[in-house]
């Protein structure tokens, strides 16, 4: 497919060597993330810094893949490479103004028989994961109650949002929500869209993601997370509809032990 340069990166990649497919491909970076070795190929993160005209560094994260792919109905033998397919989920968020990264570079080839792919994203500075230390239950910023449900409400709007366009994450784990607060305001991104699909009905999306964060948030109690509904039904006192959703959700942590 032709390459992907994202507004306002190309002259910035041409300024760092980084310009075409083959000089990124071959760029000696270490890894941020140790390369999965999966699905026949292997996968890799790496953080780079960009230097400016100016003489300051902009960082970006590299992710290269080699027959890394996965199966979707036009291609059920062959496949995509799976960063193909979260870069187009990523541009459909960014169509709709729904939070998450901003693509950099994208671009992906086949080369002596084997598929190898590239995305770049800029890096979330000064975001931090709610799967982090500093929204742990004891720590400083979870027991500021108003700061706790402002962020609650910044992250419950982003997720709404998605849902309202019928766009299902299917992997909303509390490391895949990054949050920053500037000020007295919370800015919400949303990322790993890999997994990312299409629902008939918003419930449907509801039940699976509220599931998946419920299940693995670590830094919200009991109440915390029935508050979260409520704010995401944007709901006072939860409603007969609201409180099926919370006894679906709350019978399936239940079987996994984790109430």
């Amino acid at each position: 497919m032709k390459e992907y340069i994202g507004n306002g990166w190309k002259k910035l990649l041409q300024l760092n060597s980084l310009d075409s497919f083959d000089s990124i491909w071959e760029l000696e970076a270490g890894w941020f993330e140790e390369p999965n070795q999966r699905r026949g190929g292997w996968s890799g993160v790496s953080r780079i810094s960009l230097l400016t005209e100016c003489g300051d560094s902009v960082g970006v994260f590299l992710k290269r893949q080699e027959n890394h792919n996965t199966k979707v109905w036009n291609s059920p033998l062959k496949g995509i490479p799976t960063f193909y397919k979260e870069f187009k989920n990523i541009l459909q968020f960014v169509e709709r103004d729904i939070p998450t990264v901003e693509p950099v570079y994208f671009s992906y080839r086949y080369k002596a028989g084997k598929s190898q792919a590239i995305l770049m994203t800029k890096e979330l500075e000064g975001f931090e994961p709610l799967s982090s230390k500093i929204y742990e239950r004891n720590s400083a910023l979870m027991q500021d109650r108003v700061k706790c449900e402002q962020m609650m409400e910044a992250v419950a709007g982003g997720v709404r949002k998605m849902h309202d366009f019928r766009f299902q994450h299917n992997c909303l784990y509390d490391k895949h929500i990054f949050v920053r607060l500037v000020r007295n305001s919370w800015e919400v991104k949303f990322i790993d869209l890999e997994k990312l699909s299409r629902c008939f009905f918003q419930k449907q999306a509801v039940m699976r993601d509220f599931y998946t964060l419920t299940r693995h948030v670590t830094g919200w109690r009991r109440s915390d997370r029935v508050k979260f509904l409520k704010i995401y039904m944007q709901e006072e006192k939860l409603s007969p509809k609201s409180k099926s959703i919370w006894r679906e959700i709350h019978n399936k942590m239940k079987a996994k032990n984790k109430f």
